[in-house]
């Protein structure tokens, strides 16, 4: 950012390099940064990586591609399905709180597939994800959304079930998606920023660290594709 000043300036937003702006990626642009954890711990050796891009879409239209399981396949080439095994809570776009769990949003477990290339056995990730609608200061500032996962791959007894036998299992310890309605030459459109922290078991850092910039950036490209169309 700080070698790109006089552009962000151009656009009318922004005060300095380092903001504010309504929104910190340009155009087609896909921001990255990657940083390591600040203490110890597991999985401390893996790198945290955020991503920010601009989408031509809503923010609602935006979280429902990423809720609907059946749609996984139009923005990874690589996955094999995503399978919602069960719901706690359903209706992301729903303010209030489900009377039965006291849970606000969408809220569930699901198993994912994929197939990297060169690698013998899909990947597989077993994630509890939660999404909710954030509120807004203003009818101006438009719809927010916030998505989290992680990983509930253990049975009770702490193992892995049977079906992991048949593919390479994954960790995530953490996975967020920040979506915003933004405006952008006139249009509106959201900016989604994603930040992701993950073990992969067998790879070493620097490669893990490489392919998780690579990921991130092609993450959003990726979406963005489905939505230009």
């Amino acid at each position: 950012l700080n070698q790109r000043p006089q552009q962000l300036d151009n656009d009318g937003h922004s005060i300095g390099p380092m903001g504010p702006w309504p929104n910190a990626a340009r155009g087609d642009e896909v921001l990255v940064w990657t940083a390591q954890c600040g203490h110890d711990g597991y999985g401390s050796e893996y790198p945290m990586v955020r991503a920010r891009g601009l989408l031509p879409t809503s923010a609602r239209d935006m979280i429902d591609l990423l809720l609907d399981s059946e749609r996984v396949k139009e923005y990874n080439k690589m996955s094999l399905g995503r399978e919602n095994e069960h719901f706690f809570a359903k209706g992301v776009h729903n303010p209030s709180k489900c009377p039965k769990t006291n849970i606000q949003g969408e809220a569930k477990i699901v198993r994912s597939r994929s197939q990297p290339p060169v690698v013998r056995k899909p990947v597989e990730l077993r994630l509890f994800l939660h999404a909710r609608r954030l509120d807004s200061e203003n009818d101006d500032e438009g719809s927010k959304y916030l998505t989290i996962a992680r990983s509930v791959w253990e049975n009770e007894d702490g193992t892995a079930d049977a079906q992991a036998a048949e593919a390479t299992r994954c960790e995530m310890l953490l996975s967020v998606n920040l979506i915003r309605d933004v405006s952008y030459r006139g249009e509106k459109w959201c900016e989604i920023t994603s930040l992701t922290h993950g073990v992969s078991p067998g790879i070493p850092i620097f490669i893990a660290r490489k392919a998780a910039l690579m990921a991130a950036e092609k993450y959003i490209r990726d979406i963005r594709s489905v939505f230009e169309k």
